[in-house]
C-alpha cells in the first residue's frame, strides 16, 4: 500500500470510524445568521464532504455571551443551535463524512467585538498592547463558564454530531489558565500545573458528563504557543499526559501558538513566508509520546502529498487541511479522479480567510472564488450553460482574465485569451518573484492549466490590436491591468519597483521604501532586498505601518526582518533629497528630519486602471479587474470568474447574477 492509498483508507481513531485520514479542522467563516448555521454553512459543507474528507469539524462554537457572540459566529449556548446543527449533521452525512462539533471560550479576544461589556480572562492582561484588558474572572464566573461548556456539550450532542472537539489551544480561554504567560493569578486556579490545569480538568469533567458515554472526544492543544515565558513543547508534553491519563481522549489534535500581540498569532495559519509544514515536529513529538494516542496534525499541510508523508513517517494518524479544503471542496474526491480538472491549490496567501476574518466579513477564497456562495454560482454556471454560446476575446492574462477566460470556456464559448507580455500572470508575475510571495507563480500556473484544459487559445505575446479586435467576437473581457505612476522625473534617485526586484543589487547600500500602499509588497520587498549588508528603511506617512496585511501574516514577516537592518518611520512625509539624506516632514508638527547615506527610493503607490484597447462598436464588452479598479488577486480572481459566466446576457443569467451579487 502507497502512502497516499494509506491516507485514504478508513480508519479507526479511537472510538471514531472514519472512511479515512484527511480532515477538515475547524475554521470560523463568519457564515452564521443571528449566531446560528446558516444556509451558506450548509452548501459550504455539502460541498466539502460530497469532496470526500473523512472529518469535518465545526468551526468554534462559542459556549458563553462573553465568547465573542457576534452574530456571524455559532452560538452553542442557545437552544436554536439543536435543530441548526443538526441540519448540518444531516448535510455531512449525507456527503459521507462524520461531523465533530468544536466547543471554545475565546477569553481575553473577545475584548475587541464586545466594546460594551469586557472580555474574561485568567487575569487582567490584554492579548496585544492595544487591546482591552480583560477582566480577570472570578470564581463564580469560571462556575459559570464550566456550566456552559457542559450546556453546550449536551446540546451538540443532541443534534447528533459523532464527536466532540475542546479546544484548549491558540490562546483561547482555557490555554489563558493553563499558560504561566498568561495566568497570574494566585488563587487555586493559578501557580502551580496543577492549579493551571483545574479549569481544563473541570471542564472536561463537565462535558463528558453530559455527553453520551460512547461520544468520541477530540482535545485540540497548542504544543508550543512560542512566547517566552508560555507553554513550550516540554511543557505541553508534561500538562497534556496529566490529561490524557486520566481522560479517554479520542483524537489529541496538535496545533501551537498562542493568540497574542507578537508572531505567535501568525504561525497558527502560516503564510506562504513559511515553507511547508513548518510545525511537522509537534504532532510526531507527540506521538512518540503517546504512541496509542491518534494524533491530528495540522498546520500549512499544503495538499494530500504532505498529509500522506505525515502519516508515513508516523507524525500523525489523521492530518487536517484548512485552507487547502477552502480552496478545493474536491481535495480528496480530485486526486482520485483521472478526469477531474487541474487541481486548485491553496497558496497560503490569507487574502480571502484571514483577511475577511479581520474585518468581519464571511471567508472567501484567491483560488476558489465560490467559497460560501456555492449555491448562487451553481445555479449562474446552469444559467450560463443554457445560454447561447459567443465567440469571446479576452484581452489580459492575469488572474482576472485567466478566471474569465476560463469560467466562459466552462460555459461552452468560443474563447481566445491574449495577453501583450511573453509571460502570463500579469501584475502576479512580479510578486511571484519576490522569496516570501513566490506561492503567486502557482497561483498562475493553475490559472493557466485550468484554462488550456478548458480550450481557451491562450496566446501570450499577442497585442489586442485593431486588426484582431475587428475579427468578429460576440463579447470581449477587458482584464488589461494597471499601471503605476512614473517616477522617473523625480528628485529622488528613484530606481521603480520592477527594477528593484528583478535587480535587487541597483538599489545600492541603503534602499528607502516610500509606501503609499500598505500591502504585503513593501516588506517582501525589504525581505528581497535585505542581504549582503544592505539597510532598508520603510517610510510612510500613515500611523500603521503595511496597514493592509492580516494579523496572520504581518507579524510573521516582521518577525523576518527583524535585527536585519531594517527600519520603520511612521508619520513622515518625503519632502526632498540633499545630497544623499531623504528629508521628511512630520504632518503634524511640520518638522524636519532626515536619513542620511541614501542610495536609492523606491515609491510603492496605489496604481492606476489600465485603459483597454478600443473595441468596435456593437461588441458587447465588460471590465475586470485592476483594469475596473485597482485592488488585489482576490477581487481580480471574483469578478474575472464573474465575467466569463456572464458573457450571454440572458434573462436567466441576469437573475442568476442578481442573486449572487445580493448575497455579497
Amino acid at each position: 500500500m502507497t502512502a497516499r492509498d494509506d491516507l485514504l483508507a478508513p480508519v479507526r481513531a479511537g472510538r471514531l470510524e472514519l472512511r479515512n485520514r484527511v480532515v477538515m479542522p475547524a475554521h470560523t467563516t463568519n457564515f452564521a445568521v443571528d449566531g446560528l448555521f446558516s444556509d451558506r454553512h450548509l452548501a459550504y459543507h455539502r460541498a466539502r464532504a460530497e469532496g470526500g474528507v473523512g472529518l469535518i469539524i465545526t468551526e468554534g462554537m462559542r459556549v458563553h455571551p462573553t465568547s465573542l457572540g457576534r452574530a456571524n459566529t455559532v452560538s452553542a449556548f442557545d437552544d436554536r443551535v439543536v435543530p441548526s446543527l443538526a441540519g448540518l449533521v444531516d448535510v455531512v452525512h449525507g456527503g459521507g463524512a462524520k461531523l465533530a462539533a468544536q466547543l471554545l471560550h475565546v477569553g481575553r479576544q473577545a475584548g475587541g467585538h464586545n466594546v460594551l461589556t469586557a472580555a474574561w480572562g485568567a487575569s487582567a492582561l490584554p492579548w496585544a498592547s492595544t487591546a482591552a484588558t480583560p477582566h480577570a474572572m472570578t470564581t463564580d464566573e469560571i462556575a459559570e463558564v464550566v456550566d456552559a461548556f457542559a450546556s453546550a456539550a449536551g446540546r451538540v450532542a443532541a443534534a447528533g454530531v459523532d464527536a466532540v472537539e475542546v479546544h484548549l489551544g491558540h490562546g483561547h480561554l482555557l490555554q489563558q489558565f493553563l499558560s504561566p504567560a498568561t495566568n497570574h493569578r494566585d488563587d487555586a486556579y493559578g501557580g502551580s500545573l496543577d492549579n493551571r490545569l483545574r479549569l481544563a480538568r473541570e471542564v472536561l469533567d463537565a462535558v463528558l458528563a453530559a455527553l453520551p458515554g460512547t461520544m468520541p472526544l477530540i482535545l485540540r492543544i497548542s504544543a508550543d504557543e512560542f512566547l517566552d515565558g508560555g507553554l513550550d513543547l516540554e511543557r505541553m508534553l508534561t500538562a497534556t499526559g496529566l490529561l490524557v491519563r486520566d481522560y479517554r481522549v479520542d483524537v489529541l489534535h496538535v496545533s501551537h501558538s498562542a493568540y497574542v500581540g507578537t508572531a505567535s498569532v501568525a504561525t497558527q495559519m502560516a503564510d506562504m513566508s513559511f515553507p511547508p509544514l513548518p510545525f511537522r515536529h509537534l504532532p510526531r513529538a507527540f506521538k512518540a509520546a503517546f504512541p496509542d494516542l491518534a494524533v491530528l496534525a495540522v498546520g500549512r499541510v499544503d495538499d494530500l502529498d504532505n498529509a500522506a508523508g505525515l502519516v508515513a513517517d508516523g507524525s500523525a494518524d489523521l492530518v487536517a487541511l484548512a485552507r487547502p479544503h477552502i480552496a478545493l471542496p474536491t481535495l480528496v474526491a480530485a486526486r482520485t479522479d483521472a478526469a477531474a480538472p487541474p487541481a486548485r491549490e491553496c497558496i497560503a496567501c490569507n487574502q480571502g480567510c484571514a483577511g475577511r476574518l479581520e474585518l468581519g466579513l464571511g471567508i472567501s477564497c484567491v483560488v476558489n472564488p465560490e467559497v460560501g456562495l456555492e449555491r448562487e454560482w451553481a445555479a449562474l454556471r446552469e444559467a450560463a450553460r443554457r445560454a447561447p454560446k459567443l465567440r469571446v476575446l479576452v484581452v489580459g492574462g492575469g488572474p482576472a482574465g485567466l478566471e474569465a477566460a476560463s469560467a466562459a470556456a466552462s460555459a461552452g464559448h468560443r474563447v481566445t485569451l491574449v495577453e501583450a507580455a511573453p509571460e502570463l500572470g500579469g501584475a502576479l508575475r512580479l510578486a511571484a518573484k519576490l522569496p516570501v510571495r513566490g506561492r503567486f507563480g502557482r497561483f498562475v500556473e493553475q490559472l493557466a492549466a485550468t484554462a488550456r484544459h478548458l480550450g481557451v487559445d491562450v496566446r501570450p505575446g499577442v497585442r489586442a490590436d485593431a486588426a484582431l479586435l475587428a475579427e468578429g467576437w460576440d463579447h470581449v473581457v477587458l482584464a488589461t491591468g494597471a499601471t503605476a505612476p512614473d517616477d522617473s522625473g523625480s528628485d529622488y534617485p528613484v530606481v521603480p519597483l520592477e527594477r528593484a526586484v528583478d535587480e535587487p543589487g541597483s538599489t545600492g547600500r541603503h534602499v528607502v521604501l516610500v509606501d503609499e500602499d500598505g500591502t504585503t509588497t513593501a516588506l517582501a520587498l525589504a525581505d528581497h532586498l535585505l542581504h549582503d549588508d544592505r539597510r532598508v528603511t520603510l517610510v510612510t506617512d500613515r500611523s500603521a505601518l503595511s496597514w493592509r496585511v492580516p494579523v496572520y501574516s504581518k507579524p510573521a514577516l516582521l518577525d523576518r526582518l527583524r535585527g536585519r537592518g531594517f527600519s520603520a518611520v511612521l508619520m513622515r512625509t518625503p519632502a526632498g533629497m540633499e545630497g544623499d539624506s531623504m528629508i521628511f516632514t512630520d504632518p503634524l508638527s511640520g518638522r524636519a528630519e532626515r536619513v542620511d547615506d541614501v542610495s536609492s527610493v523606491v515609491f510603492l503607490r496605489p496604481r492606476a486602471a489600465s485603459a483597454g484597447p478600443p473595441v468596435p462598436d456593437g461588441v458587447s464588452t465588460a471590465t475586470v479587474g485592476d483594469a475596473y479598479a485597482p485592488r488585489t488577486a482576490l477581487e481580480a480572481a471574483f469578478e474575472g470568474r464573474l465575467a466569463g459566466l456572464t458573457a450571454a446576457r440572458t434573462a436567466g443569467v441576469r437573475a442568476a447574477e442578481a442573486a449572487l451579487r445580493g448575497r455579497l
